[in-house]
């Protein structure tokens, strides 16, 4: 009879195996994570019970941040950045398929990064990096590819200023 029990529990596990390894890795890393932090309020619930509040106040802090970890995440960056996952898509998406954007910098895709003239004086070129800066500058949210680019815009422009 044990032998019994334990072929069918080897075969139960070979299945559930099968099923994990056909899965998609984000859906099983979100669904491991929520089953973490069920189980972790869980075992917090139990232990309150039996009168450790400190180890239960401990694991019900983690099952919460294992429970609620990605979602306070993912408000800290739309409130920081409105709009930052579609933009970031968006730039990503028009860097690949641009092939220039990876060579050498023309005069005139600086003048189109820094949104200013053909022509533009040296002060309307400083005055255009600082706005763009403020608000692509990495420490503002920003990304460094973009900052980048638009300090290679500038410096291409100011280059040729100095001819």
């Amino acid at each position: 009879m044990t032998v019994l029990f334990g072929v069918l529990a080897l075969l139960v596990v070979l299945w559930f195996a099968r099923g994990f390894v056909k899965k998609n890795p984000a859906l099983l890393s979100t669904g491991a994570r929520t089953a973490g932090g069920i189980a972790a309020l869980a075992a917090a619930a139990f232990m309150m019970l039996k009168g450790q509040i400190e180890l239960g106040g401990v694991l019900g802090m983690v099952g919460l941040g294992l429970l609620g970890q990605h979602a306070l995440l993912a408000a800290y960056f739309d409130r920081r950045n409105p709009g930052g996952r579609e933009d970031a898509d968006g730039r990503v998406a028009a860097w690949k398929a641009d092939p220039a954007s990876s060579g050498k910098m023309t005069e005139q895709e600086a003048y189109e990064i820094l949104g200013i003239a053909p022509g533009a004086s040296v002060e309307e070129v400083g005055r255009a990096h600082r706005q763009l800066m403020k608000k692509l500058h990495p420490d503002q949210g920003g990304s460094t590819y973009l900052a980048a680019r638009v300090n290679a815009a500038k410096d291409v422009l100011l280059r040729n200023h100095r001819r």
